[in-house]
């Protein structure tokens, strides 16, 4: 893939985690059974703030369950737990090796206030 395939690409997805609308994200549980357990790009959204935090999982279902620094950052400042919600977009096997650079692309476009808390904080 090119550069340029790779940017249409993560604007595409980036298009569809902002504009889903917030009633057809997914809220969040103590289990989190509906979230897919399959290859995906995600996006932690809030309903009047948009989108906190970017990121990329083989299993989004595990990689929430096994907890999250974005979920804790919420919480952190007093969130209402009924305003954020997750969004996700299926990666297909050919972007399975590029996901990373998928997520590059949308957080350098975006640049998702958790994201910035998150890689300071590593």
């Amino acid at each position: 893939m090119t550069d340029d395939e790779i940017k249409t690409e993560a604007f595409r997805i980036l298009r569809i985690l902002t504009d889903t609308p917030f009633s057809e994200c997914y809220p969040l549980t103590k289990y989190f059974y509906d979230l897919p357990n399959r290859l995906s790009i995600y996006a932690v959204r809030h309903k009047n703030e948009g989108i906190l935090y970017i990121g990329k999982a083989g299993n989004v279902r595990s990689r929430f369950l096994g907890g999250h620094k974005a979920l804790v950052w919420a919480y952190i400042e007093r969130l209402d737990p009924d305003d954020v919600r997750i969004v996700t977009v299926a990666l297909s096997y050919e972007w399975r090796r590029l996901q990373l650079d998928l997520e590059t692309v949308m957080i350098q476009t975006l640049k998702p206030r958790y994201n910035s808390k998150i890689r300071a904080e590593e």
